[in-house]
C-alpha cells in the first residue's frame, strides 16, 4: 500500500522538469531526485538514493542532514523591500525505526545558508542550536512537521505542524491534519505513519499570511489546515536558500522528500 501511494505521487510529480529560472522569480521543479545532484546541496547524513528519493536522515541517533537547492534565490522586491510571495509544494514520508515512536521531523526551510552552521540534531530540527535560538539575527522561516513532544519549545503534541519564525518554538501550530475536500471536515494525519504526505506551504505577500495545507494523496484541499498572519519582509534577507533539514535524537525517523516544487 505504501509502495502504491509513493507511485502514485511520483506521477503528480511527472509534469515536472528539471529546475528552471525566470525573469522575475525562481522556479524549481524536481520530479524525485536523480540526475539533480549538481543542483541541490546535501550536507550532514543526507543522500540522493538510487530510486531518486532524497534521503534527509537515516535511523543513526542524534544526527542531521540538510538538503537545499545550491543557488540562492531573490526573495525581496529592491525598490521597497517587500518580500515577494511563494508557493512550495513536495511529498514526504517518515518512516521511524519504531512504531509510534518518532524522532525527531523535518522541516521546510528558508535561511540565508545552505549550511545552517552549528546547528544541532533532535528537537532543534538541524536548524538552530541552544545560543542563538530566537535571534531575530536569524532570518530563518521553517514550516515543521513534528513528531517529538519537546516541552523546551512548548510543542503542542507529537504529531504537529508548525510555522517557526528564528526559532524552534513555533508562532503557530496544530495537530497534523486535513480538510477533506469533499465536505470541509477535519481529518487527522499521522506523520510517522510510514505513508506518503503532500504539503503545500504558501506565502501571499499582500495578505501577509502563510497557510499550510497537508493531504494524504496528491488532491490539494480547499482549506489549510494552519494559517498565520505575518510580514515576512523584516526575516527574509534579499537572497534566501530553500530546502529540507531534518533530525533524529534518541530515537530515529528515516525522512525522504520524494518530489519538490518550489516558486
Amino acid at each position: 500500500m505504501a509502495y502504491q501511494r509513493l507511485i502514485l505521487f511520483l506521477v503528480f510529480f511527472l509534469f515536472l522538469t528539471n529546475p528552471v529560472k525566470s525573469q522575475l522569480d525562481e522556479e524549481l521543479h524536481f520530479n524525485g531526485f536523480n540526475g539533480v545532484a549538481s543542483n541541490m546541496s546535501l550536507n550532514g547524513v543526507a543522500e540522493i538514493e538510487p530510486n531518486g528519493m532524497l534521503k534527509l536522515t537515516n535511523d543513526t541517533l542524534r544526527v542531521l542532514g540538510h538538503a537545499f537547492y545550491s543557488s540562492p534565490i531573490k526573495f525581496k522586491n529592491s525598490t521597497d523591500g517587500k518580500a515577494y510571495s511563494f508557493s512550495t509544494a513536495f511529498a514526504f514520508t517518515i518512516v521511524p525505526e519504531y512504531p509510534k515512536l518518532g524522532g525527531h521531523g523535518l522541516a521546510f526551510i528558508i535561511s540565508p545558508s545552505k549550511e545552517l552552521p552549528g546547528s544541532l540534531p533532535s528537537q532543534y530540527l538541524g536548524i538552530l542550536n541552544a545560543t542563538v535560538v530566537g535571534n531575530f539575527s536569524n532570518h530563518i522561516f521553517a514550516v515543521e512537521f513534528d513528531t517529538v513532544q519537546d516541552f523546551e519549545f512548548g510543542d503542542i503534541n507529537d504529531n504537529h505542524v508548525g510555522i517557526d519564525i528564528n526559532s524552534l518554538a513555533s508562532n503557530k501550530s496544530t495537530p497534523a491534519g486535513y480538510f477533506n475536500s469533499q465536505n470541509s471536515t477535519k481529518q487527522s494525519l499521522n506523520l510517522k505513519s510510514g505513508h506518503v504526505i503532500q504539503a503545500w506551504v504558501d506565502y501571499d505577500s499582500v495578505k501577509n499570511q502563510v497557510t499550510v495545507k497537508l493531504s494524504p494523496n496528491s488532491i490539494k484541499p480547499t482549506s489549510p489546515i494552519l494559517t498565520f498572519d505575518v510580514d515576512l519582509s523584516p526575516i527574509f534577507q534579499d537572497f534566501m536558500y530553500v530546502g529540507f533539514s531534518a533530525s533524529t535524537g534518541l530515537l530515529a525517523s528515516s525522512h525522504y522528500v520524494s518530489g519538490w516544487s518550489f516558486k
